[in-house]
């Protein structure tokens, strides 16, 4: 075999030679070649009446929630707090004119009065009967 030495042997061409300026019109004809794209156009007042019709429904939403809940939200007030308000807001002749017979009927039954303690409530308060007894 034998030995190759690189330097002085003749070298083989390929075959392939690439033209002259083959490389410095390359980009143009590329590009000239690829399809062109379309740019679609879209105006200013489409934008506009996106960004107007987002801010509608936004503002329509938080109005409606709060509507919402300002109307759905009940009373927490305990029995306790409005006997407290009635007892200290209300006079005896203004609760006698807002209570009618039905009301009275329905006291009557929920308040379990005996003798027993009907004696204790006026030996608490013996002040009171005299001035009843006064009357």
């Amino acid at each position: 075999m034998k030995k190759f030495d690189l330097h002085n042997d003749k070298k083989i061409e390929t075959g392939f030679k690439i033209p002259e300026n083959y490389f410095e019109d390359f980009e143009a004809r590329i590009m000239s070649q690829l399809p062109q794209k379309e740019v679609k156009v879209i105006s200013l007042w489409q934008r506009k009446s996106v960004w107007i019709s987002s801010a509608a429904a936004v503002a329509l939403v938080v109005f409606g929630l709060t509507f919402y809940f300002n109307f759905n939200s009940k009373s927490s007030l305990d029995d306790t707090t409005v006997e407290n308000y009635l007892a200290s807001n209300m006079t005896a002749d203004e609760l006698m004119q807002e209570l009618d017979q039905h009301d009275i009927n329905e006291l009557e039954k929920s308040i379990a009065l005996n003798d027993d303690s009907v004696e204790s409530y006026l030996s608490e308060n013996e002040n009171d009967i005299d001035l009843y007894l006064n009357e």
